[in-house]
């Protein structure tokens, strides 16, 4: 019994935290995100990289909308669950890559409201703790290759300055 009351307060708990912070967001940062995704729902907010981030699953898939504090757009990542969902040129690309020999982690497209897309293809090593972010614009291009075994695998705004 005293589990079943430790796991309702605990679901309490986080139920006003993430209400709370939602709450936190600016009304421009929500107004901003809802006049580029009015459809979406279930929507989590988070702070990182001094950007307020919104969280949603659409089609399926995850989308993260990054907003600055003037409720700017700065960028939208989407998570894409295979090489087919990503453009044909990339893929080829990648499959020629010698990192193709890895296991495939994550793909993600990222977009900009004034900067060329980006597709991140993250692999890491069957038997090591390596892993690789490879960046390839829409055309098949490796335009940066980054070994973030330490780092982790986090998409940030600042990684595309």
């Amino acid at each position: 019994m005293k589990r079943f009351r430790f796991c309702i307060a605990a679901s309490m708990l986080l139920l006003f935290s993430v209400s709370t912070f939602a709450k936190g967001v600016p009304a421009k940062v929500q107004a901003a995100f809802e006049k580029i995704y009015p459809q979406a729902t279930n929507v989590e907010w988070e702070q990182m990289a001094g950007c307020y981030v919104a969280e949603f699953v659409t089609d399926n898939r995850e989308t993260d909308v990054w907003f600055d504090e003037n409720a700017q757009w700065v960028m939208t990542e989407d998570d894409v669950e295979s090489l087919e969902k990503i453009p044909a040129p990339v893929a080829d690309a990648f499959m020629k890559n010698i990192m193709a020999s890895m296991r495939l982690k994550d793909m993600r497209i990222i977009t900009f409201p004034k900067h060329p897309t980006v597709i991140v293809i993250e692999v890491e090593g069957y038997n090591s703790d390596e892993e690789f972010q490879l960046f390839y614009s829409p055309d098949g291009k490796l335009r940066q290759q980054l070994n973030v075994s330490e780092l982790g695998g986090e998409i940030y705004p600042g990684l595309f300055e």
